[in-house]
């Protein structure tokens, strides 16, 4: 599975590369893994959540199309596999079963692709050190996840403790701002070593339905980000 997984990013990357190639001045392809914090908001006032694990990897192509004086400019693509972690506590939880007044405490996995493009520049700083910066968007196509569930009061155990989180319950798809920055360090043999820091902003509500599959939906939004600190390695292919 996870072999199908990196031949699918591998794929995306370099079919959404490859328009920009024709033109390009300078290639560089960098494989990357990152680790942070997962974030978020909602628009429900009875909502508290706190930060929890974020995990990424992936594959990048910076395509530089002109230089303007020192720096070069160009379109960066990208393919990532995100796991996003999160806990929240939702006061006066509902059931047209129970009655409200009941406080709901989950943690949750949400796994995505997503798939970002930006406009990168590099800024030279020194003979074997460069600046990167990438601002753009992403989008994203949600492909699984977990949700482990308590109460103050569950009576008859009616309320669910675990849920698989899946197209019933998860919005599919997603969008987003997306901002890199970080430096470009020389090895030799056109290999760098690329520290960096990801910041993803998720604009969509993840939340299609409530997951405990109690009835009726909540009339709120929840929307994820995620600040990471990636390490990649990155070729220069011409």
């Amino acid at each position: 599975m996870r072999s199908f997984w990196l031949a699918l990013v591998l794929a995306a990357c370099l079919a959404l590369a490859m328009p920009f190639v024709a033109g390009a001045v300078s290639l560089d392809i960098e494989a990357k893994g990152a680790g942070g914090l997962a974030l978020g908001s909602t628009s429900n006032p009875n909502e508290t959540g706190s930060p929890r694990a974020a995990f990424a990897g992936g594959i990048g192509v910076d395509v530089f199309l002109v230089t303007v004086g020192p720096v070069d400019l160009g379109v960066s693509v990208g393919a990532e596999y995100d796991s996003l972690n999160n806990h929240g506590v939702l006061n006066n939880f509902e059931s047209a079963m129970v009655g409200p007044g009941i406080t709901q405490t989950t943690d949750n996995t949400y796994n995505y692709l997503q798939f970002p493009i930006s406009v990168v520049g590099r800024i030279p700083l020194a003979q074997s050190l460069a600046l990167t910066l990438r601002a753009g968007a992403f989008i994203g196509h949600f492909v699984g996840g977990s949700s482990s569930a308590s109460y103050n009061s569950n009576p008859g155990g009616i309320f669910p403790t675990s849920i698989t989180l899946d197209s019933s319950n998860t919005i599919v798809g997603e969008y987003g701002l997306h901002f890199t920055g970080g430096v470009d360090i020389a090895l030799g043999g056109n290999f760098s070593l690329s520290p960096a820091v990801q910041f993803d902003m998720g604009l969509t509500n993840i939340q299609a339905t409530d997951p405990t599959g109690a009835p009726g939906a909540y009339p709120y939004s929840d929307t994820f980000w995620s600040v990471t600190a990636t390490i990649g390695i990155k070729y220069n292919v011409f």
